[in-house]
């Protein structure tokens, strides 16, 4: 990987399984690689390719709220977590990379076929509609809600309405009876 430009790089945290804790340092993504080194040493604890990574996902566990994983072939699991500037963000980027990787033919000479780059572009935009749809449906909760809380505004000033017709319009609060008598 030192070879390969970095394409960016994230500060985060690294949980190391065998001493089950989290290290701060800094993850780093080539076209073609996964790298995370520690800020204390500088040391790379884990670097490998986006070829024998199977899964990457965002994930929640009781050690930490959010966090994304990378599982590789040898179905070793890495967690990474507090990254900077979001987790979607960081997982948007390696996702692409990772995508990219996957759909671009095995030899780099081979030029790349129509068939895949329609498939690139299907997947692609499948995924695009699917964040808008989640988007458009929080969005319409939100309008809902928005009309419930004008309803019952509307309905309060209806009743106050009311009250303001019985009581006149002196701004005067109306006469009352009690077993004394009449009080304003």
């Amino acid at each position: 990987m030192s070879r390969e430009i970095c394409v960016h790089s994230w500060p985060c945290s690294y949980y190391l399984e065998p001493e089950k804790r989290w290290v701060p340092g800094k993850l780093s993504l080539t076209s073609h690689s996964l790298r995370f080194a520690t800020d204390k040493t500088g040391e790379a604890l884990v670097s490998f390719p986006l070829s024998s990574v199977i899964e990457i996902k965002k994930e929640a566990s009781y050690f930490v709220f959010s966090s994304i994983t990378v599982l590789e072939k040898d179905h070793l699991k890495h967690w990474f977590s507090s990254l900077q500037p979001s987790r979607n963000a960081v997982f948007s980027i390696i996702e692409h990379f990772w995508r990219e990787l996957l759909l671009s033919p095995s030899e780099a000479l081979l030029p790349v076929t129509k068939g895949k780059q329609l498939t690139g572009l299907m997947a692609c935009s499948q995924k695009r509609l699917e964040e808008t749809a989640r988007v458009l449906h929080h969005q319409g909760e939100q309008l809902d809600s928005i009309t419930k809380g004008l309803d019952k505004m509307e309905s309060d000033l209806d009743v106050a309405d009311r009250y303001r017709g019985r009581f006149g319009h002196t701004g005067h609060a109306p006469a009352v009876r009690s077993d004394a008598g009449w009080a304003l």
